[in-house]
């Protein structure tokens, strides 16, 4: 009974908030429950790229333009762009009335301080490298205020981009999840502010979630829209207790599971859905290139030839994709041999002794759950002593971007986009700037910066020579490629799936009357 009348009210909260509730004839109120494999992750729109926080984002506000889960690039709260003859102006056009979902105005202010903010982070430069192109960017450093920009804001509802050099790339960068996504901060206390929608929340917690569909983001549900109108986000950490809640018949979806999910029964009235990601995802293993001793190549080189490819497989069992490569496009990365000559060798050369010491940090809700402790008793065979540091996931952002981080760590990776250059950015620190993207390897070298520095590429990408590089300084090891792996009811309708959040709780859609066609020149 208890749990009859939490479904009533949850019902009646989403019901006040519908587009539809003065309809004569309504439809029956639905409500979809996720539950997320790990905790609850803090408000933070222009932290590194992490999976589940977009998709939790998502569901509460959205951005100017957007990938839709067929690749192509629509327009959301801008409502069509335009481009100058030179390509070195973009004016993008606000849906009128645009309304955060706790009633409050949304402008063309909000987006640009959304994007100021992203320029300002001083633990990774990602939103900087990106909009490289940005009049006056190239001229920010970490900590100083930002000088003046080519962005404005000539009126509430017009954005203007005024760019240095032509960059084609200019949509696929904005759409990105939290690179031009506004919310209304001011006056709000923990928890997450108010977005544009889909959502807005009804109760919210560090172990659970409410939300209900939103009368202010109308303009961009439409029917059928959020596939449902209450929403629930469980937050569940440990295999056992996302078991425990599918068992219980509580979940229509669970992702990303934690590790473990797998060596229990099957929960009963749910089916396993696997899917490849797009862009690709990829296990790395990424040796700090600053810190001993893995600042030395030959440590890095006796780690790598300390593991062995079809082990390492059979753990991630179907988490585990193709062979990864190391840049998008390229040849598969060829797995050193496993040999204990070849690590003594390594030891030997490097004036490391007969033993070696190092730490590895991963996080112990994600993939490298399930692989670091048998990678460990791979090493330990040959006398590396690799000392396991897990982190949860809602804190191993931080920790993947420490200055004094752990030796090694295991990254769950997905590029931003299909664009060898842009992973090839992520592997190498900046001179000026701090890393970019989610992990920070401190490797630094001039030899990439004719296609990674700042400015317009001055040359077209050597993949081979690059590849070359990467093989011979082992500071970023491709493991293995990793799908998108979920829990669903059986039975029910699939889980809105998308390339780049996995399986969503809502998949909004444009209104009817939505310009879906883009921009004009």
């Amino acid at each position: 009974m208890p749990r009859m009348v939490t479904a009533s009210r949850l019902a009646l909260c989403a019901s006040l908030l519908l587009t539809s509730c003065a309809s004569h004839h309504r439809r029956p109120a639905t409500t979809f429950t996720w539950v997320v494999g790990q905790g609850c992750p803090a408000f933070d729109p222009q932290g590194p790229p992490e999976a589940v926080r977009w998709a939790l984002e998502r569901m509460r506000s959205r951005g100017l333009v957007e990938r839709d889960s067929s690749g192509r690039i629509v327009p959301m709260a801008a409502e069509r762009w335009e481009v100058s003859a030179d390509s070195l102006r973009w004016t993008f056009h606000l849906r009128a009335g645009l309304v955060f979902t706790d009633g409050s105005p949304c402008t063309s202010a909000d987006f640009a301080r959304a994007l100021q903010a992203g320029f300002a982070r001083r633990d990774h430069s990602t939103q900087r490298w990106l909009l490289g192109a940005l009049a006056g960017l190239d001229r920010a450093r970490p900590g100083k205020p930002l000088p003046r920009l080519g962005l404005a804001t000539p009126d509430g509802l017009t954005l203007e981009f005024g760019l240095a050099h032509p960059d084609p790339r200019l949509l696929e960068i904005l759409a990105l999840p939290g690179m031009a996504t506004p919310w209304h901060v001011s006056g709000k206390t923990g928890g997450w502010p108010a977005g544009l929608g889909p959502y807005a929340p009804v109760r919210e917690s560090d172990t659970r979630w409410v939300l209900a569909r939103a009368a202010s983001a109308a303009w961009l549900t439409g029917e059928p829209g959020a596939v449902a109108d209450t929403l629930q986000v469980r937050f569940a950490m440990g295999a056992s207790r996302v078991h425990f809640l599918l068992r219980s018949g509580v979940a229509d979806l669970a992702w990303p599971l934690p590790p473990g999910a797998f060596a229990l029964p099957a929960p009963a009235g749910y089916r396993t859905v696997a899917r490849e990601a797009t862009p690709a995802r990829r296990l790395l293993l990424v040796m700090r290139a600053d810190l001993p001793p893995t600042s030395k190549p030959a440590a890095r080189h006796a780690l790598a030839h300390g593991l062995h490819r079809g082990d390492l497989a059979e753990r991630l069992g179907m988490h585990g994709g193709a062979p990864a490569a190391w840049l998008a496009g390229g040849t598969p990365f060829e797995f050193p041999t496993r040999s204990e000559e070849e690590v003594r060798g390594w030891l030997e050369r490097g004036d490391l002794g007969r033993s070696m010491h190092v730490g590895m940090t991963y996080s112990s809700d994600g993939v490298g759950g399930e692989v670091a402790r048998g990678m460990q008793g791979e090493w330990a065979k040959f006398g590396l002593d690799v000392e396991l540091q897990p982190v949860r996931a809602i804190s191993f952002g931080a920790r993947a971007l420490d200055p004094a981080g752990a030796n090694i760590m295991l990254i769950e990776e997905q590029a931003l986009f299909d664009d060898p250059a842009a992973e090839l950015a992520g592997y190498v620190l900046p001179m000026r700037d701090p890393p970019v993207g989610a992990f920070r390897t401190n490797w630094r070298t001039r030899e990439f910066d004719a296609w990674i520095a700042p400015g317009p590429p001055r040359a077209t990408l050597d993949r081979a020579f690059a590849e070359r590089r990467l093989g011979e300084e082992d500071i970023v090891l491709p493991l293995s490629g990793l799908r998108w792996v979920w829990f669903q009811r059986a039975g029910g309708p699939d889980a809105p799936f998308h390339p780049r959040f996995g399986p969503a709780g809502a998949e909004p859609r444009m209104s009817p009357g939505g310009n879906a066609s883009g921009g004009s020149r």
